[in-house]
């Protein structure tokens, strides 16, 4: 998870993410107030082979962007939090994009043109500060401590602990009726209160059984008997987090919340879901959220449906899950680990019911379970409120144990295929990856530390030596495998490039094997391994989880070890273990020489993965789905055809009949009296003239924030394409005083990182764009003098005339567009809308998606070409009209009030260094807008489905109740039309109330015209809604939930900035507030009628197969392209 809350609010840059996370971060991108609302998907976490292939595939490139950078990157996986950031980096949230959007959308997310994409004041517009702002709080915590043998509320405590790294006590209960665990942490000083049950549930085959049970269980319980009761949780809480996630040998349901009675009702439910669901007595759940054949007349064929069967379709769809599911079953080939527990398309209908019953009786229950507690809530009521649900439950053998994988003697070489288009050019498309089984269990922590430290070491940055090598060897566009997997019971190691010649397959190993050896033999030099220690040191103590809740990066942290049978309190604790590691350094020891020699170098279970494109394998896989349905239908009679019609015409008719007003009743809710009327206000100070300063006194346990904001207004238009490469860039060059790897390992060993990002939104009344270069960074308050001067330096002495290295990263941008072009389409189709309404949108699609896409394949085409001098002297006029006194708008700047006096000095210094520019005025876009549709033709097996319009051009003046609206409508109209009924992954809407646009969007969507039919349709579902006062007051409450987003304080500091640039103060944010909490049926027809509008003159963007574009064309008028076309 992109953990860094200083990632940018208003992101101009795309991003790939997967599943939920995917979607939510989509709505990000929107610009959206209530994209999170509007969102409701099931999210898809590294719960197999091919998905943390994926998530391996996207931390590698996650890299490029962010080596330096104020995001995490390798870094932020060390220690304690190595293993909880970077674990939950591998799962993507699961089910619920809705809850996470704009909160938690930026987990997970890939670099694609840089790392900014993500953090959501364009999505949290009228965020207030903290879920402080609930009425019903948690009451003040008393001093709680437990005895080692007390026994309280039916369990007995067998560990007590204070972790001293998080200034918070724990304790290891055992449930004495059931042996289910309890890690209790009790931490009086976050209000952000976690829970999360997680049980061991390997899988036994590719039939994806842990992942649709996962789906399932959420679809009603035996106290909660409706169809979707986590539906109505997001509808209707305040929640900061509420998911499920599969990984490949657990599953796990966490939720937090800041409002202790929301808390309790989010536990309820998922424990009465979990231990007694409605799906294991009525099959009509596993045939929805799994698979179930489908026809819809006598002569019509017979189809595949499911949720997770078509999430799956579009996982297998992406040619790095394909690389690294081949590289995981080739490592594991005789454990769990080598089946993919999210589900194999071909293998999920081989699922019965049976079977799926089974699983849950086997693993879901208490003496397989391990609870999680953390926060401010009272420790006694913890105890309590787990053993009325334990109760009824006895203690039974469960054998949920991993398989330890041997170890190969000798290394092996695999070769495997993945899908590209028909007319791509595939004579540089190659992936090969070298692979290693690098434990033969869970290591001890010391061990696991050094290999995290060697990890960051070697991959961690653009500037390691392995990392480097492989992209300055030019063999290929981009690094993938990821380094260091230590998620799982047996650590794996994996690295190798994408985008090679076939002739230049071996050539990887080769380049391996010589910079290890090289690195073995010569070791580290000690500004790498200080840089490496002030960095890993500084995100520990730090602790910035952004939105996600610290509480379950912790739960991820101690769940390393715990689900293995081992101390969970270990991971936790990790200053010991950092400080003997560097007292072993200190004393000459060659920890990290002997380790790749022992790890690697001498370690025979090694597995070489070649993966080469294939232009009929797309073909070949649908004729083969084609051909086993064809075989099933030929072993049907008359009378079994009409009983599969009934059957799907009856799994519809449920899927779109409403749950009862008593069942609805039964699931637990807030009032408005527990929402604060009053806006919440983040203390901004604001001094000076030119450039303005902000200043944020809050508890930052003495790091000191800094964002500087540089308009880009004054830039040519011609240029503004080359925005993102340039900011990529420019930690990526070198400067005057030294290459990118001295920058680099400066910036590692003085700073907490520094990061550059663009932005780009409406504001409000104003047709004109506000776009921004934000150059942010963070250090402790001792070392921001050279935090400024690194800064300095880095936007006054940049290194622009390095071809070759810019040539790497323009190839790796490219790269990471394609691959997003194929795995996250939605967010493309998003952009691809956006341009047709606004000067925003249409520049933002300029940053990301096709346009960025194309732009830098004419950009390589051209230096190639031998127009080096030309783009050079265009990134030198980009410097020149960006760094300059009369473009810098604002200095932001968040600390510790005792902390800001020095910080404002050292920025001043910065300031007045700056060149003036008195002569550039503001550029005027005008950019060709209109509606247009387009279908974008990629290899996958799903598709991405847009449309949307401009509602202000329709006449609509903004009212706070379309936030209500936008979520309410994602949270029932289309999570029935387009995911239930529908089969796609997600489906969901998304208003920006700064731009006016409105826009649907599906993800892994079988279908493309029903699904903009469905779209359609949702004005008229508005015009004949009828709410009762309970289901209205659900949805005002469910949409405060996303307003009252959770916020560290350096959020808290840059969200105000972002207010600041746009104008949007407190007393605007008030008023909306009030338009909110006053939302009235009759706001929910005037925003149907410009629904109308939409359906009617709506632009459509659709990425998605061949196939099921040219079937659409002639229908839907839309105008085809093929973005990869040789």
């Amino acid at each position: 998870l992109k953990f860094n809350s200083s990632e940018c609010e208003m992101s101009s840059k795309s991003s790939t993410l997967q599943g939920a996370s995917a979607a939510g971060a989509a709505a990000v991108l929107l610009g959206t107030p209530l994209a999170a609302s509007a969102f409701i998907s099931s999210g898809s976490p590294s719960r197999s082979p091919a998905l943390r292939a994926q998530k391996k595939a996207e931390a590698s490139q996650q890299t490029e962007a962010q080596s330096a950078g104020t995001g995490p990157c390798a870094a932020m996986a060390f220690g304690a939090m190595a293993l909880a950031a970077r674990n939950a980096a591998r799962q993507p949230m699961r089910r619920s994009a809705a809850v996470i959007s704009a909160k938690t959308a930026r987990a997970s997310m890939k670099s694609w043109v840089g790392p900014s994409a993500a953090k959501g004041v364009a999505a949290e517009a009228f965020s207030t500060v903290s879920m402080q702002s609930a009425a019903v709080a948690a009451p003040p915590t008393k001093a709680v401590s437990y005895e080692v043998g007390e026994k309280l509320h039916g369990w007995t405590c067998v560990r007590s602990e204070y972790i001293k790294e998080f200034s918070c006590s724990g304790y290891l209960f055992q449930h004495d009726k059931t042996g289910a665990e309890l890690m209790s942490m009790v931490q009086p000083a976050d209000e952000n209160k976690t829970f999360s049950v997680v049980f061991r549930t390997p899988p036994e085959n590719s039939n994806g059984i842990a992942h649709v049970l996962e789906h399932s269980v959420l679809c009603g319980s035996r106290k909660y008997p409706l169809k979707e009761p986590f539906v109505e949780l997001m509808k209707s809480s305040l929640q900061t987090f509420l998911n499920a996630m599969t990984f490949p040998d657990r599953t796990c349901y966490p939720v937090a919340s800041c409002n202790l009675k929301d808390f309790y009702n989010l536990i309820d439910v998922y424990l009465d879901a979990v231990f007694h669901p409605r799906a294991v007595s009525d099959p009509k759940v596993l045939a929805q959220e799994g698979w179930h054949y489908e026809v819809e007349s006598k002569d019509a064929p017979l189809s595949f449906k499911g949720v997770v069967f078509n999430e799956m379709k579009g996982v297998y769809s992406d040619p790095d899950s394909a690389h690294g599911r081949l590289a995981n079953q080739s490592l594991f080939p005789d454990n769990q680990y080598g089946v993919d527990s999210g589900g194999d398309p071909k293998v999920i209908p081989s699922l019965t019911f049976d079977y799926f019953k089974d699983f849950h009786s086997k693993y879901y229950h208490p003496s397989n379970a391990k609870f999680w507690f953390y926060g401010d809530d009272p420790a006694d009521g913890r105890l309590e409120l787990l053993d009325k649900f334990l109760s009824e439950f006895s203690k039974i053998e469960v054998d949920s144990s991993i398989a330890i994988q041997p170890l190969f003697k000798e290394a092996k070489k695999v070769q495997g295929e993945f899908a590209v288009g028909e007319e791509e050019d595939i004579s540089n498309k190659t992936m090969v990856s070298v692979n290693w089984i690098v434990s033969e269990g869970k290591e001890d922590l010391q061990t696991s530390l050094a290999m995290q430290f060697l990890n960051y070491l070697i991959m961690g940055t653009p500037a390691s030596p392995l990392y480097k090598a492989l992209v300055d060897s030019g063999l290929g566009s981009r690094v993938i495998g990821g380094g260091l997997d230590d998620s799982m019971l047996q650590s794996t190691f994996s690295v190798g490039l994408k985008d090679l010649k076939p002739e230049d397959a071996p050539k990887v190993e080769e380049l391996v094997t010589q910079v290890l050896t090289e690195l073995a033999d010569k070791g580290f030099e000690n500004d790498a391994i200080k840089a490496a220690i002030n960095t890993i040191e500084f995100q520990n103590r730090e602790l910035n989880t952004g939105s996600f809740p610290k509480g379950l990066a912790l739960l991820f942290a101690a769940n390393s070890n715990w689900n293995y049978g081992k101390d969970p309190f270990e991971p936790l604790s990790f200053d010991g273990p950092l400080l003997d590691l560097k007292s072993r350094l200190e004393k000459g020891e060659s920890v990290f020489e002997d380790l790749i020699r022992k790890k690697l170098l001498q370690n025979s279970h090694k597995v070489i993965v070649e993966t080469n494109p294939s232009k009929d394998l797309e073909k070949r896989i649908a004729d083969e789905e084609k051909a086993v349905l064809e075989a099933h239908r030929k072993t049907l009679d008359g009378a079994d055809i009409e009983n599969l019609m009934k059957e799907t015409a009856l799994l519809k008719e449920i899927q779109e009949k409403p749950d009862s007003p008593e069942a609805m009743q039964t699931v637990p809710r807030l009032e408005l009296s527990d929402i604060a009327k009053e806006t919440p206000t983040i203390p901004t100070e604001v001094k000076g003239s030119a450039p303005k300063a902000l200043v944020h006194a809050l508890p930052t346990s003495g790091v000191v924030y800094m964002d500087i904001a540089f308009d880009v207004s004054r830039t040519p238009v011609e240029l503004l394409p080359l925005l993102p490469l340039f900011t990529s860039a420019l930690r990526q060059l070198g400067t005057a005083k030294g290459d990118f790897v001295n920058l680099t390992r400066r910036i590692g060993m003085s700073t907490g990182g520094i990061s550059a990002s663009t932005v780009c939104n409406n504001k409000r009344g104003d047709p004109s764009p506000r776009a921004y270069l934000i150059l942010r960074g963070k250090a402790m308050s001792g070392q921001v003098p050279e935090l400024v001067d690194l800064a300095q330096e880095i936007v006054l002495t940049v290194n622009l005339d390095n071809k070759e290295r810019i040539v790497q990263l323009a190839n790796q941008l490219k790269s990471g567009a394609q691959g997003a072009l194929i795995s996250s389409g939605h967010i493309v189709a998003a952009r691809q809308l956006g341009a047709q309404t606004t000067e925003a949108g249409w520049l933002n699609a300029q940053w990301s998606g096709m346009k960025q896409y194309d732009y830098l394949s004419k950009l390589l085409a051209e230096i190639e070409g031998g127009g080096w001098d030309d783009v050079h002297k265009r990134l030198q006029t980009l410097q020149a009209c960006i760094f300059n006194q009369a473009a810098c708008s604002v200095v932001n700047l968040t600390a510790d009030a005792e902390n800001l006096g020095a910080a404002e000095a050292a920025m001043e210094t910065f300031t007045s260094t700056l060149p003036a520019d008195e002569t550039s005025q503001p550029v005027l876009l005008k950019p060709a807008l209109g509606r247009r549709a387009e279908g974008i033709i990629v290899p996958t097996q799903v598709n991405y489905v847009g449309k949307g319009g401009n509602v202000y051009q329709s006449g609509y003046e903004y009212h706070g109740s379309a936030q209500v609206i936008s979520k309410l409508l994602g949270a029932t109209y289309l999570w029935d039309k387009v995911r239930v009924s529908g089969g796609a992954y997600g489906g969901f809407c998304a208003f920006d109330p700064r731009s006016g646009d409105f826009k649907y969007l599906s993800y892994r969507d079988p279908n493309l015209g029903k699904t903009l039919e469905a779209y359609d349709g949702a004005s008229t579902f508005l015009k004949e809604l009828e709410l009762g006062e309970d289901e209205l007051t659900k949805a005002i409450i469910g949409c405060m939930g996303d307003v009252d987003a959770y916020m560290l304080p350096d959020a808290k500091g840059y969200q105000a900035m972002i207010r600041y640039l746009l104008e949007e103060d407190d007393e605007y944010r008030q008023k909306v507030r009030d338009e909110i909490l006053s939302t009235s049926m009759e706001d929910f027809k005037k925003f149907a009628s410009v629904l109308s509008d939409v359906a009617d003159t709506g632009g459509i963007s659709v990425v998605g197969s061949k196939e099921a574009c040219e079937e659409a064309k002639d229908e839907f008028g839309l105008e085809l392209t093929t973005p990869f076309a040789a």
